[in-house]
């Protein structure tokens, strides 16, 4: 069975809908369609207020009564420090406060298995530095910061990136047959100590880069993700899902991933983990077990969630 490290929604709910019912539906389709016995939660950029919330709902629902299908085993915070918007809506992204984060770890306690930081944000690498001190995980997360502002924030705790490739991190150039970047792209490759997620539905990611990313980083250091959306499940190829802050947003389906109404703006990935686990195999090569384990064992092992079958 795999298990989802970033998720945010299936069969028509998000994660952000804080309600038992929606969560069975989620826990439902996950373990029939997925193969999936275990996910994280992953909440993008909100206001910090809400995201104790969806903390303290998680919390509860985690000690209540198991889900049906696949269990709750901790939530990502995806935000709300972060510096380029994506997909996300702009007005939500936050200025990093040690203040806000001791927030969001009281509330968290014991669940809050990871958080994307951008380390280029000013006052990013003292919240970096708490959420570490508190053995919670921290990834570098819509973002676009120098190689050595990265270093930086590797040396504060920052440990993995968020569905790397999907950043902003930034273009690898060519002038006059020598390769340059100021971004941090090259960095993430070559810093041995940074673990990355990629979605692996073959639209985010170029499969060739998939396998490219899974050479140089290795077995320890790639976890699969699907990054997976409300709409994973859906029929249809013109849906409406609230944004965060409540305004009906139109959304294509098409070329097996989700794009903003109208236009080529990538927003969202459709795959399961059965998927991402065929895709690996096909992409990279990989053996079954190695497939496995970039798609459940290696996860789990970052979640502290431990399982008989990794």
């Amino acid at each position: 069975m795999f298990f989802e490290y970033h998720f945010h929604g299936c069969a028509g709910h998000k994660t952000i809908e804080l309600d038992r019912k929606a969560y069975e539906e989620m826990s439902l389709f996950l373990a029939e369609k997925g193969e999936t016995d275990a996910f994280l939660a992953g909440f993008s950029a909100a206001p910090v207020d809400e995201l104790v919330r969806c903390l303290e709902f998680c919390r509860e629902l985690m000690e209540s009564a198991p889900l049906p299908g696949a269990r709750l085993a901790g939530v990502y915070l995806e935000g709300p420090f972060l510096h380029v918007a994506g997909g996300m809506t702009a007005s939500l992204l936050a200025k990093p406060s040690v203040e806000a984060a001791r927030r969001l770890v009281r509330a968290g306690r014991g669940i809050l298995r990871n958080v994307a930081v951008a380390p280029e944000l000013e006052g990013a690498l003292p919240v970096i530095e708490y959420f570490a001190s508190e053995g919670i995980r921290v990834s570098a997360g819509h973002f676009f910061c120098s190689p050595a502002k990265l270093r930086e924030a590797v040396a504060c705790g920052i440990t993995g990136v968020t569905h790397f490739c999907n950043n902003g991190e930034g273009p690898l150039c060519n002038t006059d047959g020598v390769y340059h970047t100021d971004g941090p792209f090259l960095e993430i490759l070559s810093d041995d100590r940074l673990t990355v997620e990629m979605i692996c539905d073959g639209v985010h990611v170029p499969p060739e880069l998939v396998k490219t990313v899974r050479r140089v980083k290795g077995r320890e250091r790639f976890i699969a993700v699907t990054d997976g959306c409300a709409a994973t499940g859906l029929p249809g190829k013109r849906l409406v899902f609230p944004d965060p802050v409540g305004t009906p947003a139109e959304f294509d389906v098409r070329n097996g991933a989700l794009y903003i109404a109208g236009t080529d703006k990538l927003t969202g990935s459709l795959a399961t983990m059965n998927r991402v686990y065929a895709n690996l195999i096909k992409f990279c090569g990989l053996t079954d077990e190695e497939a496995l384990y970039a798609c459940s064992g290696l996860p789990r092992k970052f979640s502290g969630v431990i399982h008989d079958h990794v």
